[in-house]
């Protein structure tokens, strides 16, 4: 069965011109993880829309326009993103580029200070209007921010407290690296059936070395540390928060070091525009050839890609679930 691309961008409408919605494109490239701030996009319109003979193209376009792409197949069409226009090409064919509500957010002014911030009250106040899903119970003690912005906060916050913060729509979430709140079911992917490539490698726990370097934050600004492992391989930092006992931040590294030291896959598949993924969801990988392999693992990024050669998904493989 052959299924027939389709795509839909649409500009809502501004102050000045009204909604446009383009159809025709020659590609787009829209890229996301919970480990960057901002997702990003951008895309190229052919030069034959009878709208832009009619407008300058700095008349239809600015910096700061709403944009929503639709990608699917048989005119069935999933919203894959949504954002600003952050800047226009001069030439023709024009490429757009965009930023999804991220953009917008870390550009608020920030004076912010406290004795004993919390998580989840410090960015609700700085940031408002949107929504906040925090990690819960995270003491950062003492912390001033002054004539900053909301962007530099999130930096220094995944600099000094390992916090990774990204949108999920208008929501801020920050410091939970995968949807753990998420209903959506595994996607399965076979990897000899139904996906375009796959540039994985398998290790068995025996070949990999890891250490893990625990590191509890103190409400009074203080931390309790811990490593486990080997030198000479992966090394991993994680936080954990207002762990005051020693032995439980010792027992809480272990429990992750045996999470992450398991036979399994990494490296990226690619498959094509449906199933849709994104970050945070699960993929379900399983083999023919080695069954033996099958597992299912958190998804960390994904990068979309649609143009002549076809519509697909280049996925990521975060930490092992099962």
């Amino acid at each position: 069965m052959i299924l027939v691309m389709c795509a839909k961008i649409v500009f809502p409408e501004t102050a000045m011109r009204k909604t446009l919605e383009v159809r025709k494109i020659i590609d787009v490239v829209i890229s996301s993880s919970w480990r960057e701030l901002t997702s990003r996009a951008e895309f190229t319109l052919p030069r034959n829309i009878s709208f832009f003979d009619r407008y300058k193209i700095k008349e239809v376009f600015r910096i700061g326009d709403p944009v929503i792409i639709q990608l699917g197949y048989d005119s069935q069409l999933y919203e894959e993103f949504s954002g600003y226009v952050v800047s226009v090409s001069a030439d023709i064919p024009i490429t757009i580029r965009c930023e999804d509500e991220m953009w917008r957010l870390k550009q608020i002014p920030v004076n912010y200070s406290s004795s004993a911030a919390i998580l989840q009250t410090m960015l609700s106040q700085i940031c408002p209007g949107y929504s906040i899903d925090a990690l819960e119970g995270v003491s950062l003690g003492g912390v001033r921010f002054a004539k900053t912005t909301v962007a530099k906060v999130l930096e220094k916050l995944q600099q000094d407290f390992n916090l990774y913060s990204y949108m999920k729509g208008k929501q801020l979430v920050c410091g939970k690296y995968y949807a753990d709140d998420t209903t959506a079911p595994a996607v399965s992917f076979h990897l000899e059936r139904n996906l375009v490539s796959n540039d994985l490698n398998y290790r068995s726990k025996e070949d990999i070395i890891l250490k893990v370097k625990g590191t509890s934050m103190l409400s009074n600004g203080g931390k309790i540390e811990f490593e486990l492992g080997d030198d000479g391989g992966d090394n991993l930092n994680l936080s954990y928060y207002n762990i005051t006992i020693r032995a439980e931040l010792e027992r809480l590294v272990r429990d992750d070091y045996e999470k992450r030291k398991r036979d399994g896959f990494d490296g990226t598949i690619t498959a094509f525009g449906v199933p849709r993924v994104q970050h945070g969801m699960k993929a379900n990988l399983q083999s023919f050839i080695y069954p033996d392999r099958n597992g299912t693992y958190y998804i960390d990024a994904v990068e979309k890609h649609f143009d002549e050669q076809g519509y697909r998904q280049q996925i990521t493989l975060g930490g092992k679930v099962t």
